[in-house]
């Protein structure tokens, strides 16, 4: 009774330390892809948003989309950016 009763604290304990130490590192690791990652800086074309949205989108249609996000939110809410589908 006692052998069996010490196995099985013995496989409870390599079990979890096995799972801890994995999970350690996927976290770790994780971190470190992301700070790699971080460190890289993409040059990325700068465009003034608001030059694409004048030349692809009627004023006209701007103001209704404007008004209509300003009535259904009650204020709240606010036209970031408008893309043809």
């Amino acid at each position: 009774m006692e052998s069996t009763l010490s196995n099985a604290l013995l496989l409870l304990v390599v079990g979890m330390s096995t799972v801890f130490v994995i999970l350690f590192l996927v976290v770790t690791g994780g971190n470190l892809l992301i700070k790699l990652i971080n460190k890289v800086e993409v040059a990325s074309p700068e465009v003034p948003f608001a030059r694409i949205q004048q030349d692809t989108i009627d004023p006209t249609k701007v103001a209704i989309i404007a008004a209509t996000v300003e009535a259904i939110t009650h204020g709240k809410g606010r036209v970031d950016k408008i893309e043809k589908l």
